[in-house]
């Protein structure tokens, strides 16, 4: 799962099934409401606070409640829930919890995501699966039961954080879950076209964030840095502000009309290398 910020719990937990949230009961409002999914993780947090920034009341969806509901209050208008994306049920229930206490979702963004390291031929069983359950079957779990409420909004947008592996390879399960959700965001598509919902990727490429320490580019964090700037075109690797700011104009009015697109945020390293 996306990597995480240590912080206290704040606020009240209701359970509701396997996932338990942090706010207040009925604090439904007409204000936009958008779900981030791996949102106490670097990605998470800077799309949160983008998505805040721009007036949305920003649901952050993690594993770890105690570190979701530090950041809900450490950007304000943000409440908490605690969702597994491996599990059916857990999915089902937090996507209930938030209609119930918000009254509507407007912007979904699945950004959780897990990594392993190894190859096609020491890459384990059990990690590909792990990893196809989290970043694929977790993305398609969150679109398919929040799908009815989406259509209900008058401006519905799904951002899938992707990456740029899925053109250049990489981790086989990686790889294969981040190639699945370009297909599947394109099912989403028409899914939500009739009422005017759109569903883009976003595709990031090394980021400084923890999750690129254990992939295994190098004896250190620096020399992981230092090589993925070497064979970056503009010699430096990204930001998670960079990535949250693509997130934010997928899910912004003036991305209305783009729809089924993969927006590369990788510093030109999704190109074949220079000959």
């Amino acid at each position: 799962m996306n990597e995480t910020v240590p912080g206290p719990e704040t606020g009240s937990t209701v359970s509701a099934g396997s996932a338990g949230s942090v706010g207040s009961v009925g604090d439904a409002t007409d204000r936009p409401v958008a779900i981030v999914t791996g949102g106490a993780g670097a990605f998470g947090s800077a799309i949160s606070r983008r998505l805040a920034a721009a007036g949305q009341h920003v649901v952050i969806a993690d594993i770890d409640l105690d570190r979701a509901a530090a950041v809900a209050q450490s950007i304000g208008d943000a409440s908490a829930v605690r969702v597994d994306l491996a599990d059916e049920a857990s999915v089902r229930a937090a996507v209930a919890e938030v209609v119930e206490r918000r009254g509507r979702i407007d912007t979904l963004v699945n950004n959780a995501g897990y990594s392993p390291t190894g190859g096609l031929g020491d890459t384990s069983l059990a990690d590909f699966d792990r990893t196809l359950s989290i970043n694929l079957r977790g993305a398609y779990l969150m679109c398919a039961e929040a799908l009815d409420p989406l259509r209900r909004s008058p401006h519905a947008r799904v951002v899938m954080v992707g990456s740029r592996t899925w053109l250049a390879g990489g981790n086989p399960a990686y790889t294969a879950s981040k190639a699945g959700v370009v297909g599947l965001s394109r099912t989403v598509v028409h899914a939500l076209g009739a009422t005017g919902g759109t569903c883009n990727v976003v595709a990031p490429g090394p980021v400084d964030t923890p999750l690129v320490d254990s992939m295994g580019m190098g004896a250190s964090r620096a020399e992981n840095f230092r090589r993925y700037a070497e064979a970056t075109p503009l010699g430096r690797v990204a930001t998670p502000d960079e990535v949250a700011a693509a997130v934010a104009f997928f899910a912004g009015p003036d991305a209305g009309f783009i729809t089924g697109e993969v927006l590369h945020v990788a510093g030109g390293l999704q190109l074949a290398p220079r000959l």
